[in-house]
């Protein structure tokens, strides 16, 4: 997830409410007037952090919304900018994406010498570029005679994909986690590579070969996808960390969030994107040993791979994607039973702290922080297209509401460094700026 996908679930969660007049909102009725207004705040949070980077931290990866700088992190290409284009189409500046197109086609040069994750770079600058070359005929861009099988954003995108080739160039297909953009595979690297690091190539891939022709980039990420659900254990769950190498788990904690959560959720979207039934019933295979082993109460905890035993009775942040996964499968029951639960945490601590120990009721120790994360509100948003439930609407309110509270900064939006108790609808923090990490996440 990226910069902008925190903003464009809010933006089409109220889009969709815009659709409906007069949605009940709890005790509520809320107006079209009422839903135009939400969404167009929702721009302006947008707004806010795109104007903030451009101003204080481009050409900068990303912007450190504290002191108002730049800092690169993933690679030192803009990324920020890049990761932002397809939000500015899906919002509607035209003219602001057709100067950013011109900007990044113009300047974009990624034969580096820089070290990069393969995971990172795929889902935000290959992601990124192809989203937008998708977008450009929207947003009124003068197009190239064959597009989309065309263009300098498409062009781009391919040549960011083949500098991360190498990193799948071992015995079993599953790839290195890191990649020199010009060299390759650096020397010493690790063999040992997240699951999510390994299955989370299929949608990018996939459509930058159907768009260009060429097999190899979904031939490539399948074949890693493949191999990965061929090393799940004898009672069907995956572990965290793998050798790609040998095909040896190296961490072998099963869940489905920090490590693992994009695996599973690249099974269903690629299946529905790509029309690939397979990776529908590889999911839906997956899905029956984490439903006996790993969910508890609609809570879904972490366990040993191989017997199945609790290892760690958690609630993570990412896994609050969960709920879209089902909802987009089309088991909503469900998905609304964990929604009410994360939905819980939100209400307790006004954000979802990275980890909650679900038996003590509270945030986990040293890990009470919320990076900006948008899982929630992605989940808010798909059950709302499916159920048109308002209670949907407010979970998006809420938490429109959180980050406007206590992440705002005069230049972006800060990382909240503590979750605190919920008190009768103020969140218990002594002093708000004190509360803020030098860290403008772009999920």
């Amino acid at each position: 997830m990226s910069f902008k996908f925190r903003f464009q679930f809010l933006f089409l969660l109220s889009l969709g409410a815009i659709l409906h007049e007069n949605v009940v909102f709890g005790r509520r009725k809320y107006s079209r007037q009422d839903l135009v207004k939400l969404r167009e705040e929702v721009r302006d949070m947008f707004n806010h952090a795109y104007s903030g980077y451009l101003k204080y931290a481009y050409p900068y990866d990303e912007l450190r919304p504290l002191t108002c700088d730049g800092i690169d992190t993933w690679g030192s290409y803009s990324l920020t900018l890049i990761d932002a284009l397809d939000t500015l189409a899906v919002m509607g500046n035209y003219t602001e994406f057709k100067r950013v197109v011109n900007i990044v086609t113009a300047n974009a040069n990624f034969d580096a010498n820089i070290n990069v994750s393969v995971f990172e770079t795929n889902i935000r600058i290959v992601g990124g570029l192809l989203s937008a070359h998708l977008l450009s005929q929207r947003a009124g861009l003068e197009l190239e005679p064959g597009w989309p099988c065309n263009g300098p954003l498409l062009r781009l995108a391919e040549d960011v994909a083949k500098r991360l080739l190498p990193a799948f160039a071992t015995r079993s297909g599953m790839p290195y986690g890191t990649v020199n953009l010009r060299y390759g595979v650096p020397p010493g690297e690790t063999t040992v590579t997240c699951t999510a690091g390994v299955g989370t190539y299929i949608l990018e891939f996939a459509t930058l070969s159907r768009l260009t022709g060429d097999p190899v980039y979904e031939e490539v990420a399948m074949h890693a996808l493949r191999v990965m659900y061929d090393h799940r254990s004898s009672i069907g769950l995956f572990g965290n960390h793998i050798d790609v190498k040998t095909g040896k788990w190296i961490a072998r904690d099963s869940g489905i969030g920090a490590g693992v959560d994009s695996f599973f959720e690249y099974l269903v979207k690629g299946s529905i994107l790509l029309n690939r039934p397979e990776l529908m019933a590889m999911f839906n295979e997956a899905r029956k040993p984490i439903d006996k082993y790993l969910k508890k109460n609609n809570w879904y905890i972490w366990a040993s791979m191989h017997k199945g035993q609790v290892t760690l009775p958690v609630f993570q942040s990412l896994e609050a994607y969960w709920p879209g996964v089902l909802t987009l499968i089309g088991d909503v029951e469900t998905a609304l039973r964990s929604m009410h639960n994360y939905n819980s945490v939100w209400k307790q601590y006004g954000f979802t702290p990275e980890f909650y120990n679900i038996p003590q009721g509270q945030a986990g120790t040293n890990r009470e922080s919320y990076p900006l994360r948008p899982e929630l509100v992605e989940s808010a948003m798909y059950l709302y297209r499916a159920t048109g439930d308002p209670f949907m609407l407010d979970i998006g309110k809420n938490i429109l509401r959180s980050i406007q509270h206590s992440a705002k900064t005069p230049c972006g939006y800060a990382t909240v460094r503590l979750c605190f108790y919920n008190v009768g609808l103020r969140w218990f923090i002594v002093n708000i700026d004190s509360n803020k990490e030098e860290r403008n996440m772009i999920f």
